[in-house]
């Protein structure tokens, strides 16, 4: 990984999403595990340790100290161990340590902290998410393929792409109802169709019913 100073101003002019997350500070253990183990079961993603949520340079104190830290937790408590490549990244004089998490073949890796039973994690938007349903039995079975889609599938990938890039819903906004009311489809048959690409490891979902939200890894 070699991030210079302006690769990383422009991850903060297009803020948080689905492969992106800014913290000010290290984060706690279970919370930057969690997203770490969310990467690399969706579509990979970088963490930046030194920007605020608003997007701006707050740099760290003992950058080599961060680096080690996730590096570490990646491969004690990200289930199979998880490689990650970190780098200390000067922004404007303050320094942030940048993480870039691979989309995994290894998939899926699971969370494992002291007391708590391992958890496998995905993700939603700027969330992370327990994976369930559809969406964890794709991950047990490695099964990405993105070939052989009809136009209905296509439409329903490409809407679910574009809502998750609503800022104002960072956990997203993608629904079955939602679409079947967009494209004037019946929700009888949109929901089959989400359902199979979900099972094909095509859209991540999050939540039960109508209120199921997805994105696409």
């Amino acid at each position: 990984m070699r991030l210079s100073a302006s690769d990383v101003l422009r991850c903060m002019e297009g803020g948080e999403g689905t492969r992106v997350e800014f913290k000010r500070v290290l984060p706690r253990d279970d919370r930057a595990v969690r997203t770490l183990c969310a990467f690399a079961n969706t579509r990979g993603g970088l963490l930046i340790v030194g920007i605020t949520d608003r997007g701006r340079v707050h740099g760290v104190h003992e950058p080599e100290r961060v680096r080690s830290r996730l590096e570490k937790l990646a491969e004690v408590h990200v289930l199979p161990p998880l490689a990650v490549a970190t780098q200390v990244v000067e922004v404007g004089g303050p320094r942030v340590v940048a993480c870039s998490v691979p989309f995994s073949n290894a998939r899926p890796h699971a969370v494992q902290l002291p007391g708590t039973p391992p958890q496998v994690l995905v993700r939603v938007g700027a969330s992370n998410r327990i994976a369930d349903g559809p969406t964890l039995a794709a991950l047990r079975r490695n099964a990405v393929s993105r070939n052989g889609r009809n136009p209905l599938e296509d439409a329903i990938v490409g809407w679910v792409r574009a809502q998750s890039k609503i800022r104002a819903r960072p956990s997203g906004s993608a629904t079955v109802a939602g679409f079947a009311k967009a494209f004037n489809v019946g929700e009888a048959r949109a929901h089959r169709t989400f359902v199979r690409l979900e099972s094909r490891g095509l859209l991540v979902g999050h939540g039960a019913g109508r209120s199921r939200v997805f994105t696409a890894p």
